[in-house]
Parts: C-alpha cells; structure tokens; sequence
C-alpha cells in the first residue's frame, strides 16, 4: 500500500511540473556534457581559482542537468571563468581605545559558456559578489608582566591578533562567495529553472 500511494504521489508531482531548482538544461538537446576550464585568476589570492573550479564542479555535478568532463575533447561545451578582482573595503573605524571594522569583500567574476565549435551558450563579464566580514571590536588591555619584561609592544601583539582574526573572517567570506558565485554561475548558465 505504501509503495502505490508513493507511487502515485511521485507522477502526481512529475504531472504538474514539478521539478528540482536547478535540475532541467536550457541548453540545446545536443550539449550534454561540460568541461570546466582552468580558473583564471587575475588577482593576489592564491589558491582561488582552485576553490572556485572545485566549487563550480560540486554545482554541476550536485544539480546533473549536465554532465562534467574533465578533457574538452569529452565536452559539448566549455566553461571559462575568470576572477577579475577582489577588493577588500573598510567602511567604517570608531572610538579611540576601541576599534570597530566592518569591511566589504568584494569579488568580481566574468565567464561564457561555448559550444566547441564556438557558438557562444551564456555569457557575463560582470559578476559581482559580496560580503560583510571582520567586525572586529577590541579594547586596549593592559599588559602581563612577562610581556612587559620581554619589551614586547602589547599594542604590536594586539594588532596581529586582530589582523589573524580578520584574515580568518575574510577567508570565510571569500569562502562564501566562492559558494554563491558557482551557485549562480551554474543556474544563469545551464538551469532552465532560473
């Protein structure tokens, strides 16, 4: 009994359309596999363009309205992103023993999506993401007596604790948008649900 009535729910739900976000090709019929291309990086953060093509792959293997390749001579089509820049901006510093930072991470992207003959599927030179990362609030602490001793700067400890802090933060945020940038790569340019 269970297995009709789940069953009959399953063609109740294809009946009326429904589907998965992400799981149907507007492409052609004729493109059934992509290769995703060496990442290129135009920026300073090392290692990004690795992060993003591992990410772009877990997007079209999680959602296989597609299916990726790893030669192009395996592909139907080719897709090549290019991390045109990272910018990092503080928006805002406060008090005098206290310092509050909220900054913006902002990561721009441009890429296409070709056919191997050429013909041009998708396209975007101008993908902007961002976020908000390292609200970093620290007051001015006195120093222990070891610290003292060793003629250690306490205000040069307390600035590189804070830097580590925010350089974490700002992983993280780049972690994100690395994220939401295959998310959205994947759906402008192959999802017919988008």
């Amino acid at each position: 009994m269970k297995t009709i009535t789940l069953l009959v729910l399953t063609f109740a739900l294809v009946g009326c359309g429904y589907t998965f976000q992400g799981s149907r090709s507007s492409l052609p019929p004729d493109i059934k596999s992509v290769q995703i291309a060496r990442v290129d990086n135009l920026t300073t953060q090392t290692g990004l363009d690795v992060q993003l093509q591992e990410a772009l792959r877990d997007s079209f293997e999680r959602y296989g309205a597609v299916r990726v390749v790893d030669r192009e001579g395996d592909a139907d089509a080719v897709l090549k992103i290019r991390i045109e820049k990272v910018d990092t901006d503080v928006r805002s510093v406060t008090g005098e023993s206290d310092i509050a930072v909220s900054s913006d991470l902002v990561m721009v992207l441009s890429g296409e999506l070709t056919k191997t003959n050429g013909q041009i599927l998708w396209r975007d030179e101008s993908m902007e993401f961002d976020s908000d990362f390292a609200n970093v609030s620290e007051g001015i602490v006195a120093g222990s007596s070891s610290q003292a001793q060793s003629g250690t700067d306490f205000g040069t400890l307390q600035g590189l604790e804070s830097r580590e802090l925010s350089r974490g933060q700002q992983r993280q945020a780049l972690e994100g948008l690395v994220d939401e940038a295959s998310r959205k790569i994947y759906l402008e340019s192959v999802s017919a649900d988008f």
